[in-house]
């Protein structure tokens, strides 16, 4: 996809009388998510942080634009009613260099929901579950990325106590394993309603009694 093509599809995504209303949703290492009103109602927009963008070449800006509009393409051809549903960009000023995505605003996330309530029924849980698998089968990274051909990219932003070990390399290799080992942590998630953390990286031999370093595979 060349640049020009990529401005024309990026265009007919833009939405105009978006604003924000100063409620911050968080804070992570790829972006910000902050609330935002449009035609009366309130959703939620996405931004990379400038930072990400800034002080590399161009042809690695030029990389990230069409990564960013493949998204943008991807999840506009989208409807589901297990994934956030996309509806546009729009530019809300600053220094980056792109767009923030505008998409629903969910009151409630996933680790809230299990915190809020003590002893969740297992039929509950699993239809949780269920409906995140659901989402997985359209929006994994598997799906992005084909599963047939491993491509290697750099370190992906995320929710890393939920990433596996390979996730975390140099030079990270992606496919349908990596949204395995991702839902499995999901999967503890819900139904032992804990944090999947995972281990430090020293423990303690049960022979020797001395400390050992743990490889990312054993933590995990």
């Amino acid at each position: 996809m060349d640049g020009g093509s990529s401005s024309i599809h990026l265009r007919s995504l833009y939405l105009t009388g978006v604003s924000q209303n100063g409620n911050d949703i968080g804070v992570g290492a790829y972006g910000k998510v902050f609330e935002v009103n449009y035609c009366g109602s309130t959703y939620a927009a996405k931004q990379v942080h400038p930072i990400l963008v800034q002080g590399v070449s161009r042809e690695e800006i030029e990389a990230t634009k069409r990564a960013f509009l493949f998204e943008c393409v991807q999840s506009s051809a989208l409807s589901h009613p297990n994934v956030v549903q996309f509806l546009g960009v729009y530019n809300p000023g600053g220094q980056s260099p792109l767009p923030a995505l505008v998409m629903e605003r969910m009151q409630e996330n996933l680790s809230s929901l299990v915190k809020k309530y003590s002893d969740i029924p297992l039929y509950v849980k699993l239809s949780v579950l269920l409906d995140v698998s659901k989402g997985l089968c359209d929006l994994g990274v598997a799906k992005v990325i084909q599963a047939d051909s491993r491509k290697m990219k750099t370190r992906a932003p995320g929710t890393v106590d939920f990433m596996p070990p390979e996730a975390l390399l140099e030079n990270p290799e992606y496919g349908s394993p990596l949204d395995v080992f991702s839902y499995g942590g999901m999967i503890l998630h819900v139904v032992n309603q804990e944090w999947p953390k995972p281990l430090h990286f020293v423990a303690i031999d049960a022979q020797t009694k001395m400390p050992i370093g743990l490889t990312e595979v054993e933590r995990r």
